[in-house]
């Protein structure tokens, strides 16, 4: 997510000169992982870095157990930078993943032209810091279910029974007939051992496409065929 700062009476052309390696999103496992930022603009550039959690540990006191080397730091024009990401080895759970986000705040120059304010970008990337599990991500994906209700006309029940968490997109329910039952869904994060209901009550869904969202951040398709009142498993499509 790429969110723009910015109230301006004048905007001058704003250029989002940071990169990440080609990377939306961090694995982390173990108690270190390094983030790489690249400056590909032609001037030097200012980034904070910081971590925050992705649920709702936002809300509790409880502080994070991980730290960030470089909070602040200076990439000159053409340049890479490291930041260390650090956890402290205790504080986060075993037997799941943990969902926290790496915030970047590309903060650039002062304006040089009188009322003119230049545009901050702020980068907010998942980390999902992975204990070693005994199952993979590929049998989290595969283990994923889908119910449909038969007496609640429309209501379609998501399960991840993995301690994975799975980030779906573009999830298609489509009817008997081939018709699409309502809008796709964009998005939907899956956090680990839950479930989550979906509204679809345009008709009553008999199949459904979707995509799981890889570590590489990668899109692999799924299908899958619905039967009421018991879950249901989709497979990879090609």
């Amino acid at each position: 997510m790429i969110i723009g700062l910015v109230l301006a009476w004048q905007s001058e052309t704003a250029l989002a000169d940071l990169s990440f390696d080609g990377k939306n999103r961090f694995i982390m496992t173990g108690q270190r992982m390094t983030v790489t930022l690249a400056n590909e603009g032609n001037q030097a550039a200012l980034a904070e870095v910081s971590l925050d959690w992705g649920e709702n540990e936002s809300e509790s006191v409880q502080p994070l157990p991980l730290a960030i080397s470089r909070p602040l730091l200076r990439i000159e024009a053409g340049k890479k930078a490291n930041v260390e990401v650090f956890y402290q080895g205790v504080g986060l759970p075993t037997d799941r993943e943990s969902y926290l986000l790496l915030s970047v705040l590309d903060v650039p120059p002062a304006a040089k032209t009188p009322h003119t304010m230049n545009v901050a970008l702020r980068h907010r990337f998942k980390l999902l810091y992975r204990p070693a599990l005994q199952s993979t991500l590929d049998e989290a994906m595969a283990g994923l279910s889908w119910a449909v209700q038969k007496d609640s006309a429309g209501r379609l029940i998501a399960g991840n029974p993995s301690p994975y968490y799975l980030t779906l997109s573009d999830i298609e329910t489509i009817g008997a007939n081939g018709q699409l039952c309502g809008k796709p869904i964009e998005h939907l994060m899956l956090p680990p051992f839950s479930m989550q209901p979906l509204d679809v009550s345009a008709c009553q869904p008999a199949s459904l496409r979707y995509q799981i969202v890889s570590d590489a951040g990668n899109l692999r398709p799924y299908g899958a065929t619905l039967s009421p009142d018991q879950k249901n498993h989709g497979s990879a499509q090609r």
